[in-house]
């Protein structure tokens, strides 16, 4: 007999019965099985039957369709409708940066959605029987330059029977740096998106049976830095220090901190402050092949922007300028919002890492000022 389980990349596996193909080849060998009394017609204990497979909570066809109708609908949405679209199938804090971005002509984040070699990460329903629950896709752009990054799409389900919709999308590299030869050059896709990637590529996804992507015991614990990141990245400029208990100097991390940092006098004698908070559903803790987690959050990013002896401006081509009316007014002082989404690796022990984000580039939500 012959079945179908759902392998690592959702491919559809044959498997066969080896129990019940070995039993038939001790019986036609003329051996008899212990237990007979030495009777060749004596009973045959039957081999035990394999355990189901168990079952998933979304089933690999309809996760493609979710995902390729995400897809299409990200691919229309500057066209009329695409509003609608987009709203039928995300949810916030994701639907949120689109509706934002509605009004900002020269926005970032709004490429077709990577669709090559996609990769469904689903749990088994045993793993995560509450609701919400989710699933994952890794997929990157079709390109014949070397593309290390992927994707990672997430989607939530906010009830039994309730439409599957898109939460929240972000980027890392999940393949090691390739020796490039002469003339090759790596895609950075994730650019076009406002994002940017550590250099190190993080672990594979662990599967548990039939290929479901495995749940981490210490999810909690886990997601705990997501309110550790708020509060390292929330302080008034130039006072960020790039230092951190919980986190790993790095480009994502203290180069993240030293960059909000303007010294006062690049700044024309602006005050900015960041403060960050935690938002949207708890998205999924992946464990990872080396035993690290992998965590991705979302956040609210809001600056306040103050002139001392100085007002300001913003350019005109600048987003920040369409969301306050567009135009050339000068500012005493501002109030933006931003969306963030940051994924985390996190070790066991020691100090956690940020393997994606768009912390130098969020996407727009809001803005507002008084004008000078």
């Amino acid at each position: 007999m012959v079945g179908e389980v759902l392998g690592g990349g959702g491919r559809r596996l044959r498997v066969g019965l080896v129990g019940g193909v070995a039993a038939g080849a001790v019986l036609l060998s003329g051996c008899v099985p212990s237990g007979t009394g030495g009777k060749a017609n004596g009973p045959v204990s039957s081999p035990p039957a394999a355990a189901p497979a168990p079952a998933l909570v979304i089933g690999k066809e309809q996760a493609e369709k979710v995902f390729n109708t995400f897809a299409w609908e990200q691919s229309q949405f500057r066209k009329p409708g695409g509003q609608q679209g987009i709203a039928s199938v995300a949810t916030d804090p994701l639907l949120a940066e689109y509706r934002a971005r509605a009004g900002v002509p020269f926005d970032r984040g709004t490429a077709p959605t990577p669709q090559t070699g996609p990769e469904y990460l689903v749990p088994a329903e045993r793993d995560w029987p509450a609701y919400p629950r989710w699933f994952a896709v890794v997929s990157r752009n079709h390109s014949q330059r070397v593309e290390r990054a992927a994707m990672t799409t997430y989607f939530t389900q906010a009830e039994p029977g309730g439409q599957w919709k898109a939460a929240a999308m972000t980027w890392m590299h999940d393949k090691p740096a390739p020796q490039l030869a002469e003339g090759e050059f790596e895609d950075r896709g994730y650019e076009r998106f406002g994002f940017a990637v550590r250099d190190k590529e993080v672990a594979a996804v662990a599967r548990a049976a039939a290929g479901a992507a495995a749940a981490v015991p210490a999810a909690e614990e886990d997601r705990r830095v997501c309110g550790r990141y708020a509060d390292y990245l929330s302080f008034t400029a130039p006072n960020g220090d790039p230092e951190s208990e919980h986190f790993a100097s790095g480009k994502l991390t203290s180069e993240v901190v030293r960059g909000y940092n303007h010294p006062e006098d690049e700044l024309e004698g602006k005050r900015r402050s960041y403060g960050l908070e935690v938002t949207g559903p708890a998205l999924p803790v992946l464990r990872l092949a080396d035993g690290k987690s992998l965590v991705t959050c979302s956040f609210v990013r809001t600056d306040h922007w103050q002139g001392s002896s100085w007002t300001f401006k913003y350019g005109k081509d600048d987003p920040r300028n369409a969301l306050l009316g567009g135009g050339s007014t000068y500012w005493r002082k501002a109030t933006i919002r931003h969306g963030m989404t940051v994924t985390f690796e996190v070790p066991p022990q020691g100090k956690a890492d940020v393997v994606g984000c768009n912390c130098l580039k969020p996407a727009l939500l809001s803005a507002e000022g008084t004008a000078a």
